[in-house]
């Protein structure tokens, strides 16, 4: 199963996947682009479960979210992730360790991936004003197969 969502800039792509392992899925970034894009780690799949990025339903119940919550700041170099053109980023997500999952189909929705075009040569710095919104797209995963 595989499911994609771009932005409107055509800069970054998002593409969702599932995996051989139940409750994991596949999240790729592709800088589309001519030109780098910064990626903002914080709220995103590239954030390991320090923020809730992901909203996850069960037989029309959301789930809630028991991972971390990190308080932070301004962001720092270390907060962010450069994808130079033609780039790519992958991020294997095993929604069990932030979330109580039952054995039925699950609709995981991502909240919006912050990111702004990047100019080489210039600092590697957040600019909260010149962000852009990535929408990854939603997935429906099947129930588990429970061995019988």
């Amino acid at each position: 199963m595989s499911a994609s969502g771009q932005a409107a800039t055509t800069l970054l792509q998002c593409d969702v996947s599932t995996t051989h392992t139940p409750w994991q899925l596949k999240v790729q970034f592709s800088n589309q682009g001519q030109q780098a894009v910064v990626m903002l780690r914080w709220h995103s799949p590239l954030d390991a479960w320090f923020s809730e990025f992901l909203h996850i339903s069960q037989q029309g119940r959301q789930l809630l979210y028991q991972g971390a919550k990190a308080k932070r700041g301004e962001p720092a170099e270390e907060d962010l992730l450069l994808l130079l053109p033609g780039e790519q980023h992958s991020e294997l997500l095993d929604l069990t360790q932030a979330y109580q999952l039952e054995a039925a189909q699950a609709l995981v929705q991502f909240s919006p991936v912050a990111f702004m075009p990047y100019t080489a040569g210039q600092p590697l710095k957040w600019q909260a004003g010149q962000q852009l919104w990535l929408q990854c797209p939603q997935i429906q995963l099947p129930a588990p197969v429970v061995p019988g």
